[in-house]
Order: C-alpha cells, then sequence, then structure tokens
C-alpha cells in the first residue's frame, strides 16, 4: 500500500513538472522583432529601419518616403506614410508591388508599382529589386489619376544595421 502512494505521489510531481516546462517554454520562445534596413533609391528615395515588413496581410509599417520631380507637384518631395511591400507569383523570378500611402491634411495619397526585377541572394537573404521605367499607379482621395513611370531599386536587408 505504501509504495501505491510512493508512485502516485512520484507520478504527481513528474505530471506538475511537465505541465511546468511546457508553460515556462511558451514564454521562452516568444519570437524576436523582425527588424531589416530597408532602402530606396531612384525616383523614391528612403532608407531606414523597418520592424515587421511586410506579410500578406501586413503590418504596414510607418516609413519615410521622397518622391522625385516625375510625381505631380502636390506629391514630391518627402511624405510620412505607410508602405507594403511583396513579391507575388508563384515561380521565380517573381514579379514584385510596392504601395506606398499618406496623409496630408484632408488629402490622401496613394502609390502602387508592379513588375521589377527581383534577385534575392539566398547565402545572405539580401533582396533587391529592381523598377525600370515601370507604371506607378496613382490615388488622390481614392480618384484614379494619370499614372507617371518611374525608375527605382529596394534592398532589403535583415542584417543592417540591427542585426549586425
Amino acid at each position: 500500500m505504501k509504495s501505491k502512494g510512493i508512485l502516485v505521489l512520484i507520478l504527481s510531481i513528474a505530471l506538475i513538472l511537465s505541465i511546468t516546462l511546457i508553460f515556462v517554454s511558451f514564454g521562452l520562445s516568444k519570437r524576436e522583432p523582425n527588424f531589416e534596413w530597408i532602402a530606396f533609391s531612384g525616383d523614391l528615395e528612403g532608407s531606414q529601419e523597418v520592424e515587421g515588413c511586410c506579410g500578406n496581410a501586413g503590418p504596414f509599417p510607418e516609413y519615410t518616403m521622397t518622391l522625385s520631380n516625375v510625381f505631380p507637384i502636390d506629391m514630391r518631395g518627402e511624405h510620412d506614410g505607410n508602405i507594403f511591400m511583396n513579391g507575388f507569383g508563384r515561380n521565380m523570378p517573381w514579379a514584385y508591388k510596392v504601395q506606398f500611402w499618406w496623409t496630408e491634411g484632408d488629402t490622401e495619397y496613394f502609390i502602387e508599382i508592379r513588375g521589377g526585377e527581383v534577385h534575392k541572394d539566398k547565402k545572405t537573404k539580401i533582396l533587391t529589386v529592381t523598377f525600370n521605367m515601370e507604371s506607378c499607379t496613382i490615388w488622390i482621395n481614392d480618384v484614379l489619376r494619370e499614372p507617371v513611370t518611374i525608375t527605382f531599386t529596394i534592398i532589403r536587408d535583415p542584417h543592417f544595421p540591427a542585426n549586425n
């Protein structure tokens, strides 16, 4: 009888320890924030560290972008807004999509560019997308405007500078 009691006590302690380890492992396995350096050069300019960009459903991190003189006068210059970018298509090379939007006063601006030539370095995981004379769709207050043709390059580096 005494041996059954000791066995129940040992199994109870083992069960409590197992449950505790499971809960602790969930707490320890929280993922680190996903930072990367995203840099634009050309008709779109900007470079900054961004957290959590850009899964298919977001998030849509804040980004500061400068638009060149090929854009309408009221859109040129530096803007604080939100960015989304991602590749689409089934096989490499896929096309790439970039969206940027911001608000100034009562006016909402939105641009979208699709296309580009994608190159991902498998060793370094650095993604470079080159857009050459691509059409940039423009919406101002949800009204489609005349597109502009732009050229720019994106570099997405998951190692610089935060992860070095």
